[in-house]
């Protein structure tokens, strides 16, 4: 700047030219700086909203991580448990109602037991005397009332196996 000006208005077209050249720069940098902060601003909203997510998934996850005691879950007595614990406790059940009535439903067929057609014993079950009067049934019409399979399952018997392991010795 220590140059001789000769001609004023140049100097001064040039300053102006380099104001506005100037004034532009800065006004693309203030709008570059609205957009970031624009962009900082929604990005600290989403931050906020994961930080409050987390939380609330670390208070939930405590639950099952430091359970409060109770008879169930630890040595504590019934006795000392809150007395709304185990109202919840004795009544609390894990089935969530169906809205239908207890038993068999309309349009399902029954199944049961069916009887084998070839026992491997038969048992006649016959009484010796009337249980009214006490009379000897020996010589009296058997008619047949009704028939029950029983199944027995037998007792089991361990086997013990020996298994001899053998080495083979070459003559060589």
């Amino acid at each position: 700047m220590k140059e001789q000006v000769t001609d004023i208005s140049k100097v001064l077209q040039d300053m102006t030219e380099e104001m506005r050249l100037l004034r532009e720069t800065v006004n693309r940098q203030y709008a570059e700086n609205v957009k970031l902060n624009r962009n900082i601003n929604a990005l600290n909203l989403q931050i906020r909203k994961k930080d409050t997510e987390l939380t609330n998934l670390r208070e939930r996850l405590a639950k099952y991580e430091n359970p409060d005691k109770n008879s169930n879950n630890s040595s504590t007595p019934p006795g000392k448990e809150h007395m709304k614990d185990e109202v919840v406790r004795r009544t609390g059940s894990l089935r969530k109602p169906s809205g239908k009535k207890p038993g068999g439903q309309k349009g399902h067929d029954g199944h049961k037991l069916s009887c084998s057609s070839v026992p491997d014993e038969t048992i006649d079950e016959v009484p010796d005397y009337c249980t009214r009067c006490g009379e000897s049934l020996s010589d009296s019409e058997r008619v047949l009332d009704y028939v029950t399979q029983v199944i027995s399952i037998l007792e089991l018997k361990p086997v013990i196996k020996e298994i001899r392991h053998y080495v083979m010795v070459c003559k060589n």
